[in-house]
């Protein structure tokens, strides 16, 4: 290889169109990239990404055949909905407890990925959520705890990997104790490197089980580089030093987004795609903006020319990228489109439900609140979420409901407030789903109507604490379709409540859920009384098999 093709397999890229047109084509064959990114405004339809996804592999079909990735890791991170597996997330999985159905997950949702023509998943999210005010990571980490995060990141990875899919764990060394979003600043952890230590298990115990590759974190670590300046995906103490000596791992490494604010505004992208790969990354990726792709082309070929790469750094980078593309099949041909679709149409998973009805926890709940009978209430649903409106209405067709925006502006809150409080005065019961704070003061005021009040929290499940109006509350951690339908059977006695909190809050310990059972189970006479369920049980870290 030259040096400009190997150059241009160290790049991973993006592109805005829908089709391998001329200006994909003049990008992905022209630079010889190592690999493509998707995100949604390549995507209108799982024939289309389908066909642009054979499209790509065809402009270098004489050549390397690129890693054709995406973001799919569930929950509020999907790329792709048509078609594709959509998980609840990883907080609902967390809240599971069960490793088999991460394990199920992450082989049916990389089987489908894989029938669309990706052969790469920038998942799972490994970071522990420390932090409740984590403005990133939140309910795309399993939980609090690194035990859990690291017993559902290995089940998770073996899925995807045994399904064949290029697995990229992300975010390395951890984003999980952070205050900020590295989209627009850089987050500094102030920990010891003790307390990192701890935080890194998830990606240590993947890393010694075959997992193919990572991607590196843009946050600020003290205690490992002696900076609060310098991001970890430039640092050779973190990539070097930790990752690939300590740790030992040999698999692939690429960056996050170098356009992002944590990096971009601080080093230049091109110069902090240089520092990486001197630091000891194998991919950069640059996905937004085309003349950023052409300053990293030239920095890192300049580099490369100049001895700022040295000749076995950059030998060592693209080694490790062609071993991770054999390995995982991408020199071997695909089945034909029209034979991958209809086998993707006919053989729908239904993971995700039954993913979201094992995490439906019950937080709290006055006696009598639940269950609600399907007639002879009249039911209000206020929702962030429009699914859970039409779950309720499938059981209760009289509901009336009332779709508020996840986000709205001062003078909209105002008028919403006042048709919450008219729709609470003309029922008998009000479920409120929300996703996040600016939901509250729908609560406060369906519950100042004195009715009594149902919540629904779909988002961070550190805001239960926030509701103490309700008469009763559950956290399903996901706003999508499967989660709302599992809180809705919860909600009308179809199905328990078996989830557990994957977190610990202020007043409610880890492991914690009311176990309410299901009153139309004909094994049961009627609903029981809920049972608190307090004891985390994870499955053991002994005896799980190693990664391929």
């Amino acid at each position: 290889m030259t040096v400009q093709q190997k150059v241009g397999q160290l790049m991973m890229v993006g592109f805005s169109s829908t089709t391998a047109d001329d200006s994909v084509s003049d990008l992905v064959r022209g630079r010889q990239v190592g690999g493509v990114c998707l995100f949604k405004r390549n995507i209108a339809s799982a024939e289309q990404v389908a066909q642009l996804n054979d499209g790509l592999r065809e402009l270098l079909a004489d050549w390397i055949p690129p890693f054709i990735a995406v973001d799919q890791e569930g929950g509020n991170v999907v790329r792709i909905s048509d078609g594709a597996v959509v998980l609840p997330g990883n907080m609902a999985l967390g809240a599971t407890r069960s490793t088999s159905l991460a394990y199920e997950a992450g082989r049916a949702q990389a089987h489908t990925l894989k029938l669309l023509g990706f052969n790469m998943n920038l998942a799972p999210v490994l970071d522990v959520n420390v932090n409740p005010r984590n403005p990133v990571i939140g309910i795309r980490s399993f939980g609090d705890r690194p035990a859990l995060v690291t017993d559902f990141g290995v089940a998770f990875v073996k899925g995807q990997q045994d399904e064949g899919i290029v697995t990229v764990a992300k975010h390395f060394p951890g984003h999980g104790n952070t205050d900020a979003d590295s989209h627009r600043s850089l987050p500094v952890m102030r920990e010891t490197k003790a307390e990192l230590m701890d935080q890194i298990t998830p990606f240590s115990e993947v890393i010694h089980r075959g997992l193919d590759g990572l991607m590196t974190a843009h946050v600020a670590i003290p205690a490992l580089t002696g900076s609060a300046e310098v991001p970890a995906t430039i640092s050779p103490q973190v990539v070097t030093g930790l990752l690939r000596q300590q740790l030992a791992f040999d698999g692939l490494v690429l960056t996050d987004e170098l356009e992002m604010e944590a990096i971009a505004s601080r080093f230049g992208v091109g110069h902090a795609a240089v520092m990486s790969v001197a630091a000891g990354a194998d991919m950069v990726l640059i996905p937004w903006r085309p003349e950023k792709k052409v300053e990293v082309y030239r920095s890192l070929l300049l580099a490369a020319q100049n001895g700022d790469i040295p000749p076995h750094r950059l030998d060592e980078a693209v080694r490790r990228i062609l071993t991770v593309k054999a390995r995982r099949g991408l020199f071997d041909p695909l089945a034909p489109l029209e034979e991958r679709l209809h086998e993707l149409r006919s053989h729908p998973s239904d993971v995700d439900l039954r993913i979201a009805r094992s995490a439906v926890t019950l937080i709290r709940e006055d006696d009598g609140a639940l269950p609600l009978p399907a007639s002879g209430k009249r039911i209000a649903v206020i929702t962030a979420e429009a699914t859970l409106g039409v779950a309720v209405q499938e059981r209760a067709p009289q509901a009336q409901v009332l779709v508020v925006p996840a986000y709205p502006g001062e003078l909209k809150r105002a008028a919403l407030r006042a048709k919450a409080r008219e729709l609470a005065l003309a029922s008998d019961v009000v479920i409120v789903g929300v996703i996040n704070s600016r939901q509250l003061d729908l609560v406060t005021m369906a519950a100042a109507a004195r009715r009594p009040v149902i919540v629904v929290s779909m988002g961070l499940p550190y805001l239960v604490e926030r509701v103490t109006e309700a008469k009763a509350v559950l956290a399903v951690y996901s706003y999508r379709s499967s989660a709302t339908e599992a809180a809705a059977a919860s909600i009308f006695g179809e199905q328990g409540t078996p989830g557990k909190l994957p977190v610990s809050l202020t007043r409610y310990p880890f492991g914690h859920g009311l176990q309410l059972q299901a009153e139309r189970d004909p094994a049961n006479s009627g609903p029981s009384a809920p049972t608190a369920a307090t004891t985390p049980t994870p499955a053991p870290a002994a005896g799980r098999p190693t990664l391929r």
